[in-house]
């Protein structure tokens, strides 16, 4: 009896031990389990917080790099694209090689005239304002061409802090913007080198005699009461026997505008036959001058502002 007793005691035991192994067992599997499952959930949210960490970053980087380049190019002058959507020239792009390969710590942007907004100028060190295929002298019977030129009229006569410098049909454009009457030949003249003599010379052009590049139909006359109480008529011409105004800039304003192309053309255009090759790279070199003083005069009046 006793041995019996024994012996269900030691199996009682050694169940009970069993299941408790058991039992350890299973805690000790749940225990590596929950373990390897919150290391996975940690693994996990350290992943999903370098994912959300990374375009952080890579924002911060890009951030970095547009304060470098901000800081590399200090002055920025805007191209107001006068010619129509589509329409080909390599005027734009002639302006534009110009002012990049200056030395000068400048960027610059392109604004076709249909998107511009003068509250959004403001951080220009300097604006230029294009020709085009369109004539003002139309906006005298065509109500809607000068609707669609309103913005860029606003901007002239409204801007004093800004240099801006109109060529062609933006020499024009700023003509008309101070009642100027634009005056209309009887036939288009295109891309001719004529030679123009300065009054006196100024910040912009420094050289008295300068060889031009020309091409418009329309044009602004000297015998002009508006044009005389506003603006310094520095260069004339006697072209096709018309009396032209070719150089001016307002009497209180950072305000200049030829009538000439001071970017003239990327490829030599000239027929050979009617220039002599060193007139026309005499022509582009000054033009180019032209384009680079008006920058340069731009930078010095930020800077002096900015001293003061």
């Amino acid at each position: 009896m006793k041995e019996e007793r024994k012996n269900n005691n030691r199996e009682r035991r050694s169940r009970d031990n069993g299941e408790n192994d058991a039992n350890n067992l299973i805690n000790e599997t749940e225990n590596h389990i929950n373990e390897d499952e919150a290391k996975e959930k940690n693994s996990n949210q350290t992943h999903l917080t370098q994912e959300k960490e990374a375009p952080k970053d890579e924002t911060q980087e890009i951030e970095k790099e547009k304060v470098k380049e901000s800081h590399i190019k200090k002055y920025k002058i805007g191209i107001i694209d006068n010619y129509p959507l589509g329409f080909s020239t390599d005027r734009i792009a002639r302006f534009e090689t110009i002012l990049q390969n200056m030395i000068a710590d400048i960027s610059v942007e392109t604004i076709h005239y249909s998107q511009l907004n003068p509250d959004q100028l403001q951080d220009f060190t300097g604006l230029i304002l294009s020709g085009s295929s369109y004539n003002v002298s139309e906006f005298y019977f065509n109500p809607r061409l000068k609707k669609r030129f309103k913005p860029e009229i606003d901007l002239i006569l409204n801007q004093e802090e800004i240099p801006i410098l109109g060529v062609c049909f933006g020499h024009q454009l700023i003509a008309y913007a101070y009642g100027i009457q634009i005056c209309r030949m009887g036939r288009g003249r295109g891309d001719c080198i004529i030679f123009i003599r300065l009054n006196r010379v100024d910040e912009i052009i420094n050289k008295k005699n300068i060889a031009v590049n020309v091409n418009h139909r329309d044009f602004i006359s000297p015998n002009n009461c508006n044009l005389l109480k506003n603006f310094k008529i520095l260069a004339t011409s006697r072209t096709w026997e018309y009396h032209i105004v070719q150089y001016m800039k307002h009497r209180k304003k950072p305000l200049y505008s030829v009538q000439f192309h001071p970017e003239t053309h990327h490829a030599y255009f000239f027929h050979p036959n009617l220039f002599d090759e060193k007139i026309v790279s005499k022509t582009r070199m000054q033009g180019e001058n032209i384009i680079e003083n008006f920058v340069w005069s731009c930078i010095y009046r930020k800077n002096s502002k900015i001293q003061n």
